[in-house]
C-alpha cells in the first residue's frame, strides 16, 4: 500500500464510534453527549439526513462518532424505539425553521411562502379557514374579490 492510503486508514482507525447518552440539547443546535467514563462530555453536531430534523432529548441513547481528541463529535442517530410504539412520534415542544431570504412549504398545488420582506403568500385551489371562536382578518386594507 502507498503511504497516503496507509495514513488514511490510520486516520479512520483513530476515530471511535461509541454509544452515548444525551445530556443537553443546546440552543445553538449542538448536543452535549456523555459517552463513557473515560471521556469528558462532548458537544456534537447531528448528522442530518433527508426528512424531519432529529428530535433528540435529554436521556436519549445515541450512536456518536468521536474523530479524535479535541475534535467535535457527530451524533449519527438515536438508538432504540419510542417508549410507546403505537403512539405518534415524539414531537418537539417548539420547532423553529429559519431561512435568510424565504421559506416555502409546498405540497402538490398548494404552498405557503414566507419572504424576508414580511410578505406571506398562500396559494391553493381552495382556501378554507375554520375557527372555533373568533376568526379575525386585520390589515391596513382588506380586499375581498
Amino acid at each position: 500500500m502507498g503511504k497516503k492510503v496507509e495514513e488514511g486508514i490510520a486516520g479512520v482507525q483513530q476515530g471511535r464510534v461509541l454509544r452515548g447518552r444525551v445530556r443537553t440539547v443546546r440552543a445553538d443546535g449542538l448536543v452535549v453527549i456523555f459517552a463513557d467514563a473515560e471521556s469528558k462530555d462532548v458537544a456534537c453536531e447531528i448528522l442530518q439526513v433527508s426528512g424531519p430534523p432529529n428530535c433528540l432529548a435529554r436521556g436519549d441513547d445515541v450512536l456518536v462518532w468521536r474523530p479524535g481528541p479535541g475534535e467535535q463529535g457527530v451524533v449519527l442517530g438515536r438508538i432504540g424505539v419510542d417508549a410507546n410504539p403505537g403512539d405518534s412520534p415524539r414531537l418537539p415542544d417548539e420547532l423553529l425553521l429559519e431561512a435568510k431570504n424565504g421559506l416555502t412549504l409546498r405540497v402538490g398545488d398548494g404552498s405557503i411562502t414566507l419572504r424576508a420582506d414580511g410578505k406571506i403568500l398562500i396559494k391553493g385551489k381552495d382556501l378554507v379557514s375554520h375557527a372555533k371562536r373568533l376568526n379575525r382578518i386585520k390589515g391596513g386594507a382588506v380586499s375581498i374579490n
